[in-house]
């Protein structure tokens, strides 16, 4: 719901594609700043515990955001800050969930509960979360994020009562933190098909952020959607990812893991050209559904490969880093969006976006091909030796 209401809000308190964009930068902001030490954190506590602070403090944050757009004392800068601050939250959940999840299933079942996850999270994301948070603001501005609260709390209650047979293993404090941090660091430097993973994913994820960042300008502005529409564009869109939850898993049988991943990335490159030639609903709507496809399936494969080489006690601190080459991009690429946008039009986010893409996949392709011929071998995917 927050997903649709927020960039509703921040237009409705902006007309400013730079601060409108401002509004993604610091939600992905902790990416960059927080995942290299948060990794160690997680190495070292509970992961359970986390992820159920985490979502308490998100609930919080969206309670009092729900409160100051009812009473018309939020402004622009405040959800700045708090969009920050989800963000943070956001960080250590999603870090801590991926690293408890070989804990809670077999090795040989890490893609089937990779994708049912996904495909959970997009039906009530995707056919729930954004029409409805997109309708219900036109009607209460607050309720989006209030009803998003309460889910966030109820949420953190199911994470608690879960029981883990396995509980995963945390590295003792026997070092300093910065030494931790370099071994992760060390080790996802020296595993040459994970490192290539993070810099494409770094890639993507950046030129994605250039359009992401002021996309409800975009459909307001070359669309011409209201709320309402922008709800139901997105809901649309979410078709995609549904999709490739549900095939993800079966393409990397059927294709193999290194053709699906090249094929994705690929994908991603020509899917936004096609918004920045024709800014037309069906163009995006079309383009957007193709991506998610891609984009989910991609997300099963590379998850589930980092779940299977990375060693668990090493997990938090390597998934980490490579999140902070993966995700924390991000940030820059909702900074040059928004000046990209403010500079030289919304249309040029796309065409910039599919540029860059197709120059990195030129790049790092042969790169990625070369470590996939040593590390991805049909049920065996060796990984260098943990660090002593």
């Amino acid at each position: 719901m927050v997903v649709a209401a927020t960039p509703l809000l921040a237009i409705s308190l902006t007309d400013d594609a730079r601060l409108i964009a401002s509004i993604s930068f610091a939600a992905t902001l902790p990416w960059l700043v927080l995942s290299l030490p948060a990794g160690v954190y997680l190495d070292r506590h509970d992961r359970q515990k986390i992820m159920y602070r985490a979502n308490l403090l998100r609930g919080l944050i969206f309670g009092a955001i729900a409160i100051g757009s009812t009473t018309d004392w939020l402004n622009i800068y405040h959800l700045i800050a708090a969009a920050a601050i989800g963000g943070v939250c956001e960080l250590f959940f999603d870090m801590s969930s991926q690293a408890i999840l070989p804990a809670i299933v077999d090795e040989e079942t890490l893609e089937v509960a990779n994708s049912r996850l996904y495909i959970s999270q997009i039906i009530s994301n995707g056919f729930i979360g954004l029409p409805f948070g997109a309708w219900i603001f036109v009607i209460a501005v607050g309720a989006p994020f209030g009803v998003n609260a309460f889910a966030l709390v109820v949420a953190a209650l199911l994470i608690r009562s879960i029981r883990i047979k396995d509980i995963p293993q945390t590295a003792t404090a026997t070092k300093s933190f910065g030494a931790d941090l370099k071994d992760g660091l060390s080790w996802l430097w020296r595993h040459e098909l994970l490192r290539t993973l993070a810099i494409m994913l770094g890639v993507a994820n950046m030129c994605g952020m250039f359009a992401q960042a002021v996309f409800v300008k975009f459909a307001r502005d070359e669309l011409g959607l209201g709320a309402r529409g922008f709800g139901i564009l997105l809901a649309a869109i979410s078709i995609g990812s549904i999709l490739g939850g549900l095939v993800g898993e079966k393409v990397s049988k059927r294709l193999g893991a290194t053709t699906a991943i090249i094929l994705a990335y690929i994908i991603f490159g020509m899917s936004d050209v096609i918004p920045g030639l024709f800014p037309e609903i069906w163009a995006v709507a079309i383009s957007g559904t193709v991506m998610a496809i891609a984009g989910t399936t991609w997300n099963v494969i590379t998850v589930s490969m980092r779940q299977r080489l990375i060693p668990a006690e090493l997990f938090g601190r390597v998934n980490s880093v490579y999140r902070f080459i993966g995700t924390g991009s991000t940030a820059f690429g909702a900074l040059i969006g928004g000046q990209i946008a403010f500079t030289f039009g919304l249309r040029a986010t796309y065409l910039a976006s599919g540029l860059v893409l197709l120059i990195a996949l030129v790049t790092l392709g042969p790169v990625f091909l070369r470590a996939a011929k040593v590390y991805i071998v049909p049920e065996r995917t060796p990984a260098p030796p943990s660090i002593t």
